[in-house]
C-alpha cells in the first residue's frame, strides 16, 4: 500500500498561558492519501481551521509531527519551506478578506507565480488568464479588482490562486460557508472536478456534514481539539460510531425522510464549544456533558480513538451501542 501524501501524528497546538493553555488541537492524528478528498468536520471552535493552518506551518506547533510525502515539515526553513508551500496550498474561508482590494486579480495571481520562480512577465500574464479560465471565469477578468466580483467569483479566484503553482495538496478551509446555497454547489462541483482531473489531494474543512458528504471519500469528525470519529464517508453517515457524529447528522436535512429527529437539543441551543473547552476536565470524555448516552465511565477515563470495524475509528467507550442506535433514536 502506498504511503499517504500527508500524515499528521499526535499534533498539539496550544494558545495562551503555558500553565493553563487553550488546547485548540489536542493530539490529532490523520492521513490524506494521494488523490483523496478527506472531509474534516466539526462545530465552530473545535480546532479544525487551526489544524489546517498548522499543517501548512501557519500556526506554531507545540508538539507532534507533520509528514508530507514521508518527510517532516517541522524543521523546514527558507527555500525548503517555500518549496513545501508550493506543493501544499490553502483556500481560505473568507472570499472577501483573502484578496488585497488594491491589487487586480491578474496582479494577485502573477504575484504567486513570481514568488515561486516564474520570472517572465509575459508568461505570468498568460498563466493568470489560463487560471481564471480553469475556474470558470473569463480570462479578461485579470484587469478587474476584487470589489467587482461576487462572493462565489472571489472564491473561484482563491481556488485559482491555490492552483497557480501546481500543488499536490489543497487545504480548503470552509470555502463555501460564506456563500449562498446555490453558489455553494457551483464551487463544490468546481473543487471536485479539479481534484479528480488533476489528482490533487484535498483536505476539506467544514462544519456542514451535508457539504462534506457531497465531496469527500473519507470523513474525520473533530470535537474540542480531538478527533472523535473517522472512516469512509458512506458507512460513517449510515451508521455513526460516536454520539457527537449522530448529533451532527440529526441536524442534516434528509431528502428522503425529511428532517431527521434531533437528538436531545440542537447543539446551537446548548453551551457553546468555546465555553466548554475552557473548562474541559483533564480526565473523562469531553463530550460527556452533552451526550445522551453518558455513563459513569465517561467521567473517569478519556476514550481512545480505536478501531470499530469497516475501516472506522471511534473515541467512544460505547461505540458498539452507538452504531446499534444509528438510526437517530438516541
Amino acid at each position: 500500500m502506498n504511503a499517504p501524501l500527508l500524515e499528521v501524528r499526535d499534533l498539539h497546538v496550544h494558545y495562551g498561558h503555558h500553565r493553563n493553555p487553550l488546547k485548540a488541537v489536542d493530539g490529532v492524528s490523520l492521513t490524506v492519501n494521494r488523490g483523496e478528498c478527506v472531509g474534516l468536520v466539526g462545530e465552530s471552535g473545535c480546532g479544525k481551521s487551526t489544524l489546517g493552518r498548522a499543517i501548512l506551518r501557519l500556526e506554531k506547533i507545540r508538539s507532534g509531527e507533520v509528514l508530507f510525502d514521508g518527510k517532516s515539515v517541522l524543521p523546514l526553513r527558507g527555500a525548503a519551506l517555500k518549496s513545501y508551500r508550493r506543493r501544499a496550498q490553502m483556500v481560505f474561508q473568507d472570499p472577501y478578506g483573502s484578496l488585497n482590494p488594491r491589487i487586480s486579480i491578474g496582479g494577485a495571481l502573477e504575484e504567486v507565480l513570481k514568488v515561486h520562480g516564474m520570472k517572465d512577465r509575459v508568461a505570468r500574464q498568460k498563466r493568470a488568464a489560463e487560471l481564471l479560465f480553469e475556474v470558470g471565469l473569463r480570462p479578461e477578468f485579470v484587469r478587474r479588482y476584487p470589489h467587482e466580483f461576487s462572493g462565489g467569483q472571489r472564491q473561484r479566484i482563491g481556488i485559482a490562486r491555490a492552483l497557480a503553482v501546481g500543488p499536490e495538496l489543497i487545504i480548503a478551509d470552509e470555502p463555501v460557508s460564506a456563500l449562498d446555497v446555490s453558489v455553494q454547489v457551483q464551487v463544490l462541483n468546481l473543487l471536485r472536478d479539479i481534484q479528480q482531473k488533476k489528482g490533487i489531494s484535498l483536505l476539506f474543512v467544514a462544519h456542514d456534514l451535508a457539504v462534506v458528504r457531497y465531496i469527500s471519500q473519507r470523513v474525520v469528525v473533530m470535537y474540542l481539539g480531538r478527533i472523535v470519529e473517522s472512516g469512509p464517508a458512506e458507512s460513517l453517515y449510515r451508521q455513526p460510531a460516536h454520539p457527537y457524529t449522530a448529533k451532527l447528522l440529526s441536524a442534516v436535512p434528509d431528502v428522503e425522510k425529511g428532517l431527521r429527529k434531533r437528538a436531545a437539543k440542537s447543539a446551537t441551543d446548548e453551551k457553546s464549544p468555546d465555553a466548554i473547552v475552557l473548562t474541559r476536565p483533564e480526565k473523562g470524555c469531553a463530550f460527556a456533558p452533552r451526550c445522551p448516552l453518558v455513563q459513569a465511565a465517561c467521567g473517569e477515563k478519556t476514550p481512545e480513538l480505536r478501531e470499530v470495524g469497516d475501516g472506522r475509528l471511534s473515541a467512544c467507550h460505547f461505540a458498539a451501542q452507538q452504531i446499534s442506535t444509528a438510526d437517530g433514536r438516541i
